[in-house]
């Protein structure tokens, strides 16, 4: 199992220099299923969940949908 404790949105793809940013797209393509969502989604998922379960909104999902539009 993977630790994300530690994520460090400066590692995000977005706050990567631009040409680092197309080697990095690259890359992105030819990584397995797994690690490409390790790399994009799950650091901002796991901050939305976690800012969820402290804000426990009454609709959950839309809530969830609009953090993951606003930070991404």
């Amino acid at each position: 199992m993977y630790n994300y404790g530690s994520y460090n949105k400066m590692d995000h793809p977005k706050h990567k220099e631009p040409e680092a940013g197309k080697k990095n797209e690259a890359n992105l393509q030819s990584l397995p299923i797994r690690a490409y969502l390790d790399q994009t989604v799950v650091p901002v998922l796991l901050q939305g969940l976690a800012e969820l379960a402290k804000e426990r909104p009454a609709n959950p999902i839309e809530w969830l949908g609009n953090y993951l539009l606003k930070n991404s």
